[in-house]
């Protein structure tokens, strides 16, 4: 029988598996934290709306960020108790040592520790949340990560091939360029039922770079455009 003390991130004894529904969490312990409330456990069944991750400081002491992707607020913990929330992106500072905090549309986009001395770290991501899930995978299973990791920008940028003339063409036919300059007929038309498959398949791949917080200004561009 292992002696190990309960952690804040392990499920819940009643809820082995860290599926409890999200109705059945409180207000008191999703809402605005309290000042110096007690991180409350990350459950798997709420990885949709949130994520975690974590860092030890210069003090020893450990930091948590508890992301919340539905209110686009974050939360900083020191040693499992609430510290401060704001709004996203935020920068959180703890004496000469500073986290970053940014977003996009399908995950992080950063969460980075700065040191004293300028180093910069990536925190880690909690147990149970959908980046250490990716983590896990890329630790096991290599050639199965690095696959998935090539699959989404081939995905990206064949969206990006054949999306972007379509996209092109009715942002051409909207009244407030149509009258001004000349309107674009995109060389591809697919049917619909392909379009809306190739929208699903980019925000899936979207979401795989995110989670392992990759991003490109070109290969990227089609999803962050679909978002806005």
């Amino acid at each position: 029988m292992s002696g190990r003390a309960p952690h804040a991130d392990d499920p819940s004894p009643r809820d082995p598996w860290g599926l409890g529904s999200i109705e059945g969490s409180s207000e008191e312990e999703w809402g605005t934290p309290a000042p110096g409330a007690e991180l409350p456990p990350f459950r798997p069944s709420l990885s949709l709306q949130r994520t975690r991750f974590t860092a030890e400081l210069a003090d020893e002491s450990i930091a948590t960020v508890d992301v919340d992707h539905a209110s686009g607020r974050a939360s900083l913990y020191r040693n499992n108790r609430h510290v401060r929330t704001a709004e996203m992106p935020t920068r959180f500072t703890l004496g000469s040592e500073r986290i970053e905090v940014d977003v996009s549309p399908y995950g992080m986009r950063r969460i980075r520790l700065t040191r004293a001395d300028g180093r910069q770290e990536r925190l880690d991501p909690a147990p149970g949340t959908p980046e250490h899930w990716r983590e896990r995978l890329s630790q096991r299973h290599p050639k199965a990560s690095r696959a998935t990791a090539v699959g989404a920008v081939v995905v990206l940028v064949v969206n990006l091939i054949l999306l972007a003339p379509q996209l092109l063409e009715v942002v051409t036919h909207l009244s407030i360029w149509s009258g001004r300059f000349p309107s674009f007929v995109s060389p591809v038309d697919l049917p619909v039922w392909l379009n809306t498959t190739l929208t699903v398949t980019a925000a899936l791949a979207a979401t795989e770079r995110a989670l392992t917080f990759r991003h490109h200004r070109i290969v990227d561009i089609e999803t962050e455009g679909l978002s806005a």
